[in-house]
């Protein structure tokens, strides 16, 4: 059973000055954030690339769910059909020509989900498809990129049957290896609680801080399904989902108008490209006790994953580019370091806001004058994401920029404006060349 955690913010472009909230009382103009800068680099949308920030929200869903198993069930029978294909088979030159049609299907499907991707941006750029067929579409993509490497697996497998088979000049295994890392840029952390959210499996237990404020459809005497709450920002073509589950952050980013940009260089070889992971991420080069590498000069993508103190970090480099144009994060809410707190105290309630980046992890704290915890509503930029619960506590997901955050309780209210905007901590340009935007 999965408790979900996951409340994000609302990533509001606010314009200038303080906002406004009813009940609040005067309060300081926004506070620009200082960034805790003991963690993880991150890759970042720039504003002039930005086109939609919002929440987002994945439920149950029973057709989206079915859609999700029946193509993996798809998958799995066209697998086994060809393993039987390839099993009847005793020509070496038979078996060989089956193999490099199968990895040329492969391929194709690899170069149409990428292009289903962005078509999905694209309409919900344009308001062609809602928010909810979005994410839906992201974990069908998610899923899909899944079953392909699968299948590329299994194209390894059966080429372990030919001595000295290749696939396009290399090795059958390498060849699989690279397929994977150039679908690992379109799965995510994020993209896989959506799934398991279709599927019914984001459940929370019954307590009495919890069951007056869900929405979920019962499924155990002890336990209800819970919603997904997502952050979703998109580019004219990429996307960056983020969000807070069971204690931990997931955030994953795939921007891949970066791979048409030469500023930063070719990389030659695989140390070239871990000293460009070391100059985007020096933070997280200089604190990691482990790093995996994957991928090489036959698959453009060179794909390090960074293991450190309260997290893991998985970057993927262009060769040609030389630049990260995918990502995917996941930190330890408990070890994730905060800039300076915030306070706001308004009669007998007490806010404290605990802040480390534009879309990271938020901590909020509510307690009353005497230091106890209190339950309360929280709201942001006027949108309700939580409730701080019996321990006073709640993370969510920080917003883009500045915004308005309120909590409520039958005694009152109190309420903090503040920006979340740091001048370090990031990764890549956040701009782009003006014949390229």
């Amino acid at each position: 059973m999965r408790r979900a955690l996951a409340v994000v913010l609302c990533c509001c472009l606010l314009a200038g000055g303080a906002v406004a909230v009813p009940g609040v009382g005067d309060r300081q103009h926004a506070r620009p954030a200082t960034p805790a800068t003991n963690t993880s680099e991150y890759l970042t949308v720039g504003p002039d690339a930005l086109e939609t920030a919002s929440y987002r929200r994945a439920t149950l869903d029973v057709s989206g769910a079915l859609a999700l198993d029946t193509r993996r069930l798809e998958g799995q029978h066209r697998q086994l059909v060809l393993d039987e294909r390839f099993a009847t088979i005793d020509s070496t030159a038979t078996r060989r020509a089956m193999l490099r049609r199968s990895a040329t299907r492969i391929e194709g499907r690899i170069d149409g989900l990428q292009r289903r991707q962005a078509t999905a941006v694209g309409e919900y750029n344009n308001g062609t498809i809602a928010g909810r067929e979005f994410v839906v579409e992201l974990a069908r993509i998610d899923t899909a990129a899944g079953r392909l490497g699968a299948a590329a697996d299994r194209v390894t497998e059966r080429a372990r049957a030919i001595p000295g088979s290749t696939i396009d000049d290399q090795p059958a295994t390498s060849w699989a290896r690279n397929r994977r890392v150039e679908l690992g840029t379109l799965r995510g952390p994020v993209r896989g609680r959506i799934a398991a959210t279709l599927r019914g499996e984001n459940t929370i237990p019954l307590d009495a801080s919890t069951a007056p404020d869900l929405e979920g459809v019962g499924t155990a005497p002890d336990e209800r399904l819970e919603t997904l709450e997502l952050y979703v920002e998109t580019t004219d073509e990429g996307v960056v989902l983020a969000t807070v589950d069971e204690g931990r952050y997931y955030r994953e980013a795939y921007l891949p108008t970066e791979r048409n940009d030469t500023a930063a260089g070719k990389l030659t070889d695989i140390t070239a490209a871990l000293d460009r992971v070391a100059e985007r991420y020096p933070w997280t080069w200089n604190n990691s006790a482990t790093t995996d590498s994957s991928g090489d000069r036959r698959a453009g993508i060179y794909r390090f994953t960074l293991f450190y103190g309260h997290g893991r970090l998985t970057t993927h480099l262009d060769r040609r580019s030389g630049e990260v144009f995918a990502e995917q994060q996941r930190k330890r809410l408990s070890g994730t370091p905060t800039a300076e707190p915030l306070h706001e105290t308004a009669g007998n309630l007490r806010l404290t806001v605990n802040r480390t980046y534009p879309t990271g992890p938020l901590e909020l704290a509510l307690t009353n004058r005497a230091g106890e915890p209190v339950d309360g509503r929280i709201t942001v930029a006027n949108r309700t994401v939580g409730r701080t619960g019996t321990d006073g506590r709640l993370w969510t997901v920080a917003p883009h920029e500045s915004a308005t955050v309120v909590a409520q309780t039958d005694e009152g209210r109190v309420g903090i404006e503040t920006g979340f905007s740091p001048t370090t901590n990031r990764t890549t340009r956040t701009t782009r060349p003006t014949d390229e935007r």
